[in-house]
């Protein structure tokens, strides 16, 4: 049996500390080490005594353990993983980066078969963008709609979001974030005007996420738009569970196509209703896991 590759969270917020609790469960990734910058970090202090080791230098903690792991998720914020991305590279490590940094190539799971620039990610430079919550549930969608359309005018992206499951690097990341996911929607869609829109909602009980799409083209074949769709949403279920089309694609107007779908989450850290943390770290999990198999040679 091959080795199990050896695994770091840098990052102990919301978005880390339910990545651990992901990664302590894997049987094929092995979680060594949590890494914050605070020893007061309740990110650290919730995983003291559960087989992991926990520092507390950031950047100088990964310079100490380099020969003790494989791999590093990123889940600080966009500014901080220039750095951390110069130094894990420049030793061969590679890098599921859970910020909206847009340094690494964008990669979507579902879809890295079959959009050219995912399933051809250099093998140097092994550095995964997982873009934003909104970017992994609106794509494929956005991809199965858009492979059965014809000149593609306009292509939006909307997220809403329970504000209580945003942490303070996501509230900082704003910009990043709608730039990463308008990036993200060009190049599946191969349209080059897209808008991407993130609403923090207040609202008590919290909301559970949803994302929608909406295509303006001059034509669609609806018929394989809802057979793909399906399909995909199908495959996105394998690694997320709680990914659901809660509103099939449809026609809104002459020209204009939409749909919707919802993320409950399987509540690791935070409750159901932040699946905004379910999607992006089931698909960073999918993602190691994949580039696990692709290192031994796997299909």
């Amino acid at each position: 049996m091959a080795a199990r590759n050896r695994v770091v969270v840098l990052g102990t917020g919301n978005i880390g500390a339910d990545l651990c609790e992901r990664l302590l469960l894997q049987t094929e990734l092995q979680l060594v080490a949590l890494v914050g910058r605070r020893t007061d970090s309740p990110g650290l202090t919730r995983f003291a005594g559960r087989g992991i080791r926990l520092e507390a230098s950031g950047l100088e903690s990964l310079r100490l353990m380099l020969d003790d792991f494989d791999g590093v998720f990123d889940a600080t914020s966009a500014q901080d993983h220039h750095e951390h991305w110069e130094f894990l590279n420049s030793h061969n490590k590679w890098v599921v980066d859970l910020t909206p940094s847009r340094l690494g190539v964008p990669f979507v799971p579902v879809l890295s078969n079959r959009v050219p620039s995912m399933r051809d990610i250099s093998p140097e430079s092994f550095n995964y963008s997982m873009i934003s919550c909104g970017g992994q549930a609106s794509a494929p969608v956005l991809f199965a709609i858009a492979t059965n359309a014809r000149n593609i005018h306009e292509v939006e992206v909307s997220s809403s979001i329970a504000a209580l499951s945003a942490g303070p690097a996501t509230r900082r990341n704003i910009d990043e974030y709608i730039d990463t996911t308008e990036n993200l929607a060009r190049v599946v869609s191969g349209c080059s005007l897209a808008k991407a829109i993130l609403v923090l909602n207040p609202a008590e009980p919290p909301i559970m996420m949803r994302t929608t799409v909406h295509i303006r083209a001059e034509f669609f074949d609806e018929v394989e738009i809802q057979k793909l769709t399906k399909q995909i949403v199908r495959e996105v279920q394998e690694y997320v569970p709680g990914y659901d089309l809660v509103v099939e694609p449809h026609f809104t107007d002459s020209g204009h196509m939409s749909a919707t779908v919802k993320v409950t989450g399987a509540g690791y850290y935070l409750p159901e209703y932040a699946g905004n943390l379910d999607i992006i770290n089931a698909a960073a999990v999918e993602t190691a896991l994949r580039h696990s198999k692709r290192q031994s040679g796997e299909s």
